[in-house]
């Protein structure tokens, strides 16, 4: 067991200073995939249930604890190295091959170490000065210079990560693939703290930090995107007794009575240095809707996660609920609620919180196309002719997207026409319409679909996501751009992809006669709607209703049998709408589009 966890881990920022002529030099054989002799770090440092006195230096962005030698001195990645000699590692910068900086007149590369302050509660820091990222297969150079440093301070075995100021190369700017956190022994996923930021195109203080982790958790870097000066990724040793609600798995906007009776889960860990028994964990629903419930885990293992599922419950109410699910007080307070916001309404389905700005974003890369999907499920028949999509990513902008409605096996039973992204749609949701309505019932898929690009073209990231880690299972996917095989996204902790259903009843006519009597045009229109009303057996005069697909009323009126009845609907915002008429106890519907 590492001994530091996910939940204790802080991304915030400092000062960085850098060390000048202090301490002393470390030297390495060159500047280019080169370990230096054994450092002293001037105090015994406990990590991974062992104290250090010395560590080793890569010129490849790391460190290893202790006197032993890694495996070979040009080591890019010892966070997923296997060998038995790449252990007790602490990296702010790994995977990417790194080298000096090119100009070593103007930015001399070097790499030192001081100890400072009083005994028992000295800091380490050791820094490496004016490096950069070489040209990749996958990526060019990113950065022309970057600065870091690692502080280990005395006493509390508290390891900080801080980044100085970094220098953009000229580069096109693209993804390059580093791998940020601590290895313990390296034979259990408990034995990693990683942090993690899945996308490139996001600002460092977006890193979340995941233990246990799996090896592979990347912390994608651009010269676009730069770490704000001071930028501190800070890991704390786990205390004895602490219990972390990790996540809480939930629908953002849950329709009634579509999705219920509804189950919420939340996913408990273990991230203390301590076996948990009975753990209790609180349900707690505020709002427009209250529910109760208490679970106990019997027993917890170190490092060990449980998922919790409450007890069913029925919201009758629309609005907004507040979801709490609690812990009781251990050592470390600061973990032990998690709360999300639910919007209960009566046609929307979507995993993220409504009216929340996007995390992340996620693509194909540059040339290749796919589909992201996320699954849900009704318990009634509803009619689906919309797909709210968040798009992001501003390199977006020109590339063509479309929505997509699949079942199980991935076959498109519907889709949008291609939309080509503008400046206005990035950081907004999208409304896309199916070229024909269809009928859902039971599980559906619906995605967004990301054209193919023309080869040469930069990589671009169209979907908004909100941030869930560890992303839960069975219910974000990934399909080929004509549809096929699904594959479940969650081993990548994509999180949430923001992507919404937008239903409506199915209603059919009650009344053929009445069908047959009515003709509306022009249809679609601009909102100048004719309605020609003839041969209707009618009950005085009949009463019009339009509403939205949300099942909302936009307008009311009354329309004349034997009559051209005009209606103006120009105030209502371009969409699809549905129209009824009703005469006495008999009615039609029909769509109605607005452009």
């Amino acid at each position: 067991m590492l001994g530091y966890s996910a939940a204790t881990a802080i991304n915030g920022r400092a000062t960085y200073t850098d060390l000048g002529n202090s301490g002393v030099a470390i030297a390495t054989a060159n500047i280019d995939d080169a370990v230096s002799d054994p450092q002293e770090i001037g105090f015994p440092f406990t990590f991974n249930g062992q104290p250090f006195t010395q560590f080793i230096l890569s010129t490849n962005g790391f460190i290893k604890l202790g006197a032993t030698p890694l495996s070979y001195p040009a080591l890019l990645d010892p966070i997923e190295s296997e060998e038995s000699a790449d252990v007790n590692i602490i990296a702010p910068s790994s995977y990417a091959d790194l080298e000096g900086a090119a100009d070593q007149t103007a930015n001399p590369t070097s790499f030192r170490v001081a100890t400072t302050g009083a005994v028992g509660s000295r800091v380490c820091t050791i820094q490496f000065k004016n490096l950069r990222d070489k040209t990749s297969a996958s990526a060019p150079g990113q950065m022309n210079t970057m600065q870091f440093q690692i502080k280990l301070y005395e006493g509390t075995n508290i390891i900080d990560f801080v980044y100085g100021t970094w220098t953009a190369s000229t580069a096109t700017p693209l993804g390059q693939l580093f791998i940020v956190g601590l290895k313990g022994s390296g034979v259990a996923s408990s034995d990693f703290l990683l942090a993690s930021k899945p996308s490139s195109a996001t600002a460092w203080s977006t890193t979340t930090f995941a233990n246990p982790a799996p090896q592979f958790l990347a912390h994608f870097v651009r010269n676009t995107f730069l770490p704000d000066a001071g930028r501190t990724y800070r890991f704390a040793p786990a205390p004895p007794n602490d219990a972390n609600v990790a996540v809480v798995y939930t629908l953002g906007q849950l329709p009634i009575p579509l999705t219920t009776p509804h189950v919420i889960r939340a996913l408990v860990t273990n991230a203390g240095s301590a076996p948990l028994t009975n753990v209790k964990a609180t349900l707690s629903i505020t709002g427009a809707n209250t529910f109760t419930n208490v679970k106990t885990i019997p027993t917890l293992a170190v490092g060990a996660s449980a998922i919790v599922s409450f007890d069913s419950y029925t919201p009758t109410t629309t609005g907004n609920s507040v979801i709490n699910v609690t812990l009781p007080s251990d050592d470390n307070e600061a973990n032990n609620v998690a709360s999300t916001t639910q919007m209960v309404n009566r046609a929307l389905f979507g995993y993220a919180e409504a009216n929340v700005p996007a995390t992340s974003s996620v693509g194909f890369g540059a040339t290749a196309g796919g589909i992201f999907l996320a699954k849900f499920t009704t318990n009634g028949a509803r009619n689906l002719s919309v797909i709210n999509a968040d798009l992001e990513d501003a390199r977006s902008v020109g590339r063509t997207v479309f929505a997509v409605l699949c079942n199980s096996t991935g076959a498109i039973l519907g889709r949008s026409d291609d939309y080509v992204v503008t400046t206005t749609d990035i950081g907004s949701m999208k409304a896309f319409t199916l070229r024909t309505p269809a009928v859902i019932n039971g599980d559906f898929y619906i995605g967004l679909a990301q054209a193919a690009a023309p080869s040469g073209t930069a990589a671009f990231f169209p979907l908004g996501t909100s941030a869930e880690a560890p992303t839960r299972t069975g219910t974000f996917f990934t399909a080929p751009l004509a549809g096929g095989t699904l594959t479940d996204a969650a081993a990548s902790n994509l999180g949430k992809f923001m992507l919404e259903a937008v239903t409506t009843a199915v209603v059919t006519a009650n009344s053929p006669e009445l069908q047959r009597a009515i003709a509306v045009y022009p249809n679609p229109s601009k909102g100048l709607i004719t309605l020609d009303i003839h041969g209707v057996a009618a009950k005085g005069t009949l009463q019009v209703q339009v509403s939205n697909l949300l099942g909302q009323t936009v307008y009311t009126g009354t329309a004349k049998n034997e009559a051209t009845n005009s209606l103006n609907l120009s105030s209502l915002a371009a969409g699809v709408y549905n129209l009824k008429v009703q005469n006495g106890d008999q009615y039609t519907v029909q769509k109605l589009v607005i452009e």
